[in-house]
């Protein structure tokens, strides 16, 4: 499964008054393009963790990769996992894949999901906190995963189940 932080381009509203840009963990199994996602407080270690927890768990089975690309709270390829991620892994049976810096290709299922957000979500919408923002974007991910896919000619609700198929149980 690959996996992305998005920014979107909106400020969102926090219960202390102020607003922010918050990030979006995606998840995206590469085969049937199930998109999955959830607005965390940060790009910390311990909330990717948490929000890939709740992705996984969302799944019912476990990837046996998660594609990231050199995003600091996951860790930097050379220098190992960030503080955690090994912990999390070995738990799971799963195994971090990095990428080598300045390789977009090799992430092109998530990213071109991540511009669709920006194209097809975003777009006249506005959010009254991060947990509106997370109800809002789930409900149009149930639509968006009902639609076809023109590279695969079907809908990633009906490849999902072969994605699951091949990765481990939780």
């Amino acid at each position: 499964a690959q996996c992305d932080v998005w920014f979107p381009p909106k400020r969102i509203p926090l219960e202390d008054g102020t607003t922010a840009l918050l990030p979006v963990l995606v998840i995206v199994p590469a085969y049937s393009r199930f998109i999955t996602g959830e607005m965390v407080p940060t790009r910390q270690t311990a909330d990717l963790l948490l929000g890939s927890w709740s992705l996984i768990e969302g799944f019912g089975r476990v990837p046996r990769r998660l594609i990231w690309d050199g995003e600091t709270g996951i860790g930097r390829r050379g220098r190992g996992p960030a503080a955690g991620v090994a912990e999390f892994c070995g738990t799971l049976a799963t195994r971090v894949h990095q990428l080598k810096p300045r390789d977009p290709e090799s992430k092109g299922v998530v990213e071109r999901r991540n511009g669709f957000f920006e194209t097809s979500f975003m777009p006249g919408r506005s959010f009254a906190s991060p947990a509106d923002f997370n109800t809002q974007f789930a409900e149009w991910l149930e639509r968006a995963n009902r639609r076809e896919v023109r590279t695969l000619k079907a809908r990633p609700i009906d490849l999902v189940d072969a994605d699951r198929e091949a990765m481990l149980a939780l």
